[in-house]
């Protein structure tokens, strides 16, 4: 890890990511497919609709709509007719910290993106932010009402707390936030899929 930046680990967390979700939805009716980008989140959006020929009005309407956030990582997962946005915010810090979650949580709330994982390369988090993740569940379970074209509707923004293990290049997981391990990220995905 030595001499490292933490972009250097976006290539290999978006593919362990990509392969994780597709793989659990390889057998499902209409399998998911996982389109990763680092940078701005509404070019990038664009990029993924022009690359794949994503024809589904949902997804082209939501990357009209996207505000222009400059991301660690984000992911638009598909069916071909639904879609969820996930973003992953990488750190590469002795402990991650209250900032650090804030920021995720301040991405997801701004993106209307229900999922986010904040994921530290090869260290967890402070005491501090151990304490409120054990003792205020809420804080990574967000529920908002937001109004949308005349009508209100709910959303709930699903966050997890991550270490990235640079030698076996798998995530680590810490126990903390709605999203514990992957394999409840792809439950809540299968159950928003169905």
């Amino acid at each position: 890890m030595k001499g490292r930046n933490e972009v250097s680990f976006y290539p290999e967390i978006m593919a362990y990511v990509k392969e994780i979700i597709e793989s659990n939805f390889r057998a499902a009716k209409n399998p998911l497919k996982v389109y990763c980008k680092s940078g701005e989140l509404r070019k990038g959006l664009h990029q993924i609709i022009s690359e794949n020929e994503i024809k589904t009005k949902s997804i082209i309407d939501f990357a009209a709509s996207t505000p222009p956030l400059s991301l660690d990582i984000f992911a638009l997962i598909t069916d071909g007719e639904k879609y969820e946005l996930l973003i992953m915010e990488i750190k590469l810090v002795k402990a991650m910290g209250l900032s650090e979650l804030s920021q995720l949580i301040g991405y997801c709330i701004v993106s209307n993106a229900q999922y986010g994982l904040l994921i530290n390369v090869d260290n967890g988090v402070s005491p501090r932010l151990q304490d409120l993740l054990v003792n205020e569940k809420n804080v990574t379970d967000i529920v908002r009402n937001v109004q949308t074209r005349n009508m209100m509707s709910t959303i709930e923004h699903c966050l997890g707390v991550m270490e990235w293990d640079s030698v076996t290049k798998s995530l680590n997981y810490t126990g903390h936030g709605k999203i514990r391990t992957m394999s409840e990220l792809c439950k809540m995905l299968a159950a928003r899929f169905e």
